[in-house]
């Protein structure tokens, strides 16, 4: 199930540095940097969940947490989606510790013969995600920020504040644990 698409909320470019400089005390242009980061946020934290109503459940919080600490934001040369992707990877991972033993439990069913493709991908697609969520969190945000974002190494970099040779470690130790885990399902 895909998230539903979110319309954009105007025809005009958005002016996101002035609207930075006035969202701390000016509730109206937070508002349209919401509006312009709300997708975007919501369908990272979709693919990394996989669950519609948990994914607005969480975006919702990233942005509460967004706009509680707006006023203490500084612009150190990144954008501000980096800052909030890196807001959303805290809400997720949390997320994600306490549903570990679920996951865990899912990822042990066997997987049943089907007829159907579409079916075969559907239930490998959620094998997969139930994988992802029984990596450690360092590795599912930075599969999930490169892979199912499409973030350059750089990017994922900034988002977790680390050095690109660590993305580099951690994508390369979470593609290998990811696959051993899946491999051991499918045998």
């Amino acid at each position: 199930m895909e998230m539903p698409a979110i319309a954009a909320a105007s025809k005009q470019p958005l002016d996101e540095p002035a609207l930075i400089a006035r969202a701390g005390k000016d509730r109206n242009a937070f508002a349209a940097l919401y509006r312009l980061h709300h997708p975007v946020i919501t369908r990272y934290v979709y693919r990394r969940v996989g669950d519609p109503h948990v994914a607005e459940d969480l975006s919702s919080n990233v942005f509460l947490a967004a706009l509680r600490y707006f006023p203490r934001y500084r612009n150190r040369g990144l954008p501000l989606r980096s800052w909030l992707y890196r807001i959303a990877c805290n809400e997720v991972n949390r997320w994600a510790r306490r549903q570990r033993r679920h996951a865990n439990r899912q990822l042990s069913l066997e997987l049943v013969g089907t007829d159907s493709r579409i079916e075969d991908v559907t239930l490998t697609r959620e094998l997969a995600r139930a994988a992802l969520l029984t990596l450690a969190p360092k590795y599912q945000t930075v599969l999930a920020l490169h892979y199912l974002e499409g973030l350059s190494v750089e990017e994922v970099a900034r988002t977790v504040g680390c050095r690109p040779g660590t993305v580099k470690s951690r994508l390369s130790r979470g593609r290998d644990a990811l696959r051993t885990k899946l491999q051991r399902r499918m045998s």
